[in-house]
């Protein structure tokens, strides 16, 4: 349980510091190479480029998560109480219904990339791994609005969030 609490907590965090150290170093080592050796690494701006793709699909989840996802609230906040609780759980409702349809939209578009035996000109990484972010952050981003809905319903009808 505890190992599930800390992946609740901390995985996006991990993932995207991780993939930010990918990025700064590979692209350090590429202006390294190219000003200092006169010699540029022909993988290093594919690498980056991909590890961007994969923490802009991951960083949705966590702009979910910590509610810094961009929304206008101005409006809302100037309603009544009952109806900016019932307002919030339907935008809620919507991203969940949208990052949903994302998800399950992404499975065939990556299934067909998968099945091709189509590779990146520098790195030679199935092109499928790549595109495999887009599934794994509409789905991350699907299970934190499922959560965040779930939390603000109970915050709107009077119970302790959990």
């Amino acid at each position: 349980m505890k190992i599930i609490r800390w992946l609740n907590d901390h995985l996006e965090e991990y993932v995207l510091s991780g993939l930010l150290v990918v990025i700064a170093s590979v692209m350090m080592l590429q202006v390294i190479m190219r000003y200092v050796f006169n010699n540029s690494l022909s993988w290093a701006e594919e690498a980056s480029r991909y590890a961007f793709i994969w923490s802009a699909l991951i960083s949705i989840g966590y702009s979910i998560k910590e509610r810094n996802i961009l929304r206008v609230d101005t409006l809302i906040e100037a309603l009544p109480r009952p109806i900016r609780n019932l307002m919030t759980n339907l935008g809620n409702l919507t991203v969940v219904a949208f990052f949903g349809y994302l998800s399950i939209s992404a499975v065939p578009a990556v299934q067909r990339v998968m099945r091709s035996s189509q590779t990146s000109p520098a790195l030679k990484v199935h092109m499928g791994w790549i595109y495999l972010a887009a599934i794994l952050g509409f789905f991350l981003a699907t299970f934190r609005a499922v959560q965040r809905l779930r939390a603000d319903f109970k915050d709107s009808s009077g119970k302790a969030e959990l």
